[in-house]
């Protein structure tokens, strides 16, 4: 019978243990996380908002004007400005019949107009095979217009095109380079 109760209390004595051992784990976790002050602490004093890894879409009058993907966004109030950092818009034709990916170090929303602007070494392409960089890129929303005033690269499998200033309307899928245009075409072999 001694046995019996020394087994018993062995037995009481590991699970009062391994309870005590949690209950210290559990606290000690607890107390590691950061506070809410102190991740407010961490954002810089103008930003309102900070979220990783957002999908933003646009659209107007139920139809898709474009997409931004991003690594972080940063929302600042004041100026109504949302800045899209490593971001990738997608720029939606006006017929739906095709679509420009544009890559930029970041992407700044300006909610009261619409507009986007990218900046940083951008690198857009199309579904027909038209690449072009540039380092800079304005999207007009009211305008249905992308533009820079910076020097810009095109390419697609017949041509290269370089100059500065380039425009490109989205409704009427014409693109032109403004100055100091240079362009070398691949004729096909007969």
């Amino acid at each position: 019978m001694q046995k019996f109760n020394k087994i018993k209390q062995v037995l009481a004595f590991v699970v009062i243990a391994a309870a005590a051992y949690l209950t210290v784990v559990i606290a000690v976790k607890y107390h590691r996380l950061k506070v809410p002050v102190d991740i407010l602490s961490d954002l810089p004093k103008n930003i309102d908002l900070s979220m990783q890894k957002v999908h933003y879409t646009n659209t107007k009058d139920g139809v898709l004007q474009w997409d931004l993907l991003a690594r972080k966004v940063d929302y600042y109030n004041d100026s109504g400005v949302i800045r899209f950092t490593q971001a990738e818009m997608v720029l939606f034709e006006k017929s739906g019949s095709g679509k420009y990916t544009l890559v930029a170090g970041t992407a700044d929303y300006l909610k009261k107009t619409g507009d986007v602007k990218l900046v940083g070494n951008i690198a857009a392409s199309n579904e027909a095979g038209l690449t072009f960089t540039t380092g800079h890129l304005d999207y007009s929303a009211s305008r249905s217009l992308v533009s820079t005033d910076d020097k810009v690269h095109l390419e697609d499998a017949s041509m290269t095109v370089e100059g500065t200033g380039m425009e490109l309307r989205l409704d009427s899928r014409k693109l032109k380079v403004l100055h100091n245009v240079t362009a070398v075409i691949q004729t096909r072999k007969k």
